[in-house]
């Protein structure tokens, strides 16, 4: 959507009525739009100093011309009408996106007209669109409606940053396109309408019809390469050999064997040696439990810049699950404002993506003291949290908070990463 317009308020209360200050031009949009490129501009100054120099003239021939001109803007918006009607549009955005990750979109445009072609056909999303300088004139005039907004903003949330272009279209043809661009940040693209134009036949003039859409796109945090000090962290991925004795695999010891116990635990070699009959005994496989923390409160102590080093914190849980998931561990993920229980594979994986991907932070309050325990059980049953804060699942938890700050038994079982440090 296009964005608000402003207006200074001395100019406000001197130039427009109090209604029209409360007037929003955004719901008022048709259906087409019209513009004059600078060949059309030239064209139009042309047509004005001919008409002048006719009436004061009146010599035929300078009207004749003149008419014939005239016939070339009439015709330039029958053609374009024609051009443009009876077209269908199709978009294909890639299922896994990442910020920052050049991707291709691709762009399907059908001529469903049984006659006529198509030319010069251009599609572009109507949040990237270069506006025209009749808007620019208009955006000074009628003042501002809601919240501030940086510019670029709009650019930025397009899904389509590049337009695509047709030259032409046979009757019952459909062509694609490729849009080969990146998505600056993560979060959601939603789509606001497109925008199909021809400057055909001439090119003075730019004929649009704007196509509504509804939808969005899914764009998940920057993934890097993970310091080499995280493969030492103190776990092993997947299952690994307990401390206790249990049915598995590896031999834990060899004790002597006891009356009713299976022949299949004998070991022969150590009943041999010894002179009495010997049994194994095998180690309990215990899974690698592993849990990934991140704290989306913004403490003073992060600074001015805390909302970058945030973004630098998304991407790099994100770089640490997508890490350890193709490491074979079993990851479980917990933010204030979600949890995703523990799993394995690339289903998984992409279940915490998606939530890092809408994750947002907040500043602390001031006045009261926020529990690191007392966020998290807004999300994840009391039971269940603590196991996850026991010693027996490690933890790695990136936080904007103070040293110091955590409990020693959690502080024991994790590896906190501050914003710091990022």
């Amino acid at each position: 959507m296009p964005k608000y317009f402003k207006m200074s308020k001395y100019r406000c209360n001197k130039l427009i009525p109090r209604l029209a200050r409360h007037f929003d031009i955004r719901r008022f949009y048709l259906p087409f739009s019209f513009g004059i490129t600078k060949q059309g501009i030239a064209f139009l100054f042309s047509v004005s100093l001919l008409s002048l120099a006719a009436i004061n003239s009146g010599n035929n021939l300078l009207f004749l011309i003149l008419s014939a001109m005239l016939s070339v803007i009439l015709v330039s918006g029958i053609a374009a009408r024609a051009s443009l009607r009876s077209l269908s549009l199709s978009l294909q955005v890639p299922e896994n996106v990442f910020a920052g990750e050049t991707v291709s979109i691709k762009i399907s445009l059908t001529n469903t007209k049984a006659i006529l072609p198509s030319f010069s056909i251009t599609v572009e999303d109507m949040a990237s669109r270069k506006r025209s300088p009749v808007f620019s004139l208009v955006k000074r005039i009628i003042p501002r409606q809601g919240p501030a907004k940086r510019e670029g903003v709009a650019e930025e949330g397009a899904v389509m940053r590049h337009s695509a272009y047709f030259p032409s279209l046979r009757p019952r043809e459909t062509r694609s396109e490729l849009v080969v661009q990146s998505f600056p940040r993560r979060g959601k693209y939603r789509f606001t309408g497109f925008r199909v134009s021809t400057q055909f036949p001439f090119g003075l003039f730019r004929r649009g019809e704007r196509v509504q859409a509804e939808g969005e796109t899914l764009v998940y945090p920057r993934i890097h390469e993970v310091a080499a000090y995280y493969h030492l962290l103190p776990f092993m991925p997947g299952k690994r050999d307990g401390l206790r004795v249990g049915h598995g695999e590896s031999l834990h010891s060899i004790r002597q064997h006891r009356d009713g116990e299976s022949a299949r635990i004998v070991d022969w070699k150590a009943t041999a040696k010894t002179g009495r009959l010997m049994a194994k005994e095998f180690a309990r496989e215990e899974e690698s439990k592993f849990c990934l923390i991140l704290d989306s409160l913004l403490h003073p102590c992060a600074g001015k810049n805390g909302g970058e080093k945030f973004e630098r914190a998304v991407s790099l849980a994100a770089s640490l699950a997508t890490h350890f998931c193709a490491q074979g561990t079993e990851l479980e993920f917990i933010s204030p404002q979600e949890h995703v229980s523990k799993g394995m594979g690339s289903d998984h994986l992409f279940r915490i993506l998606r939530s890092l991907a809408v994750v947002e932070c907040r500043p602390a309050p001031p006045d009261e003291e926020m529990d690191f325990i007392g966020e998290l059980s807004r999300v994840v049953h009391s039971q269940a949290l603590d196991e996850i804060l026991s010693p027996k699942i490690f933890k790695i938890i990136i936080t904007s908070r103070p040293r110091g700050d955590f409990p020693a038994t959690i502080w024991r079982s994790s590896h906190v990463i501050y914003f710091d440090e990022l």
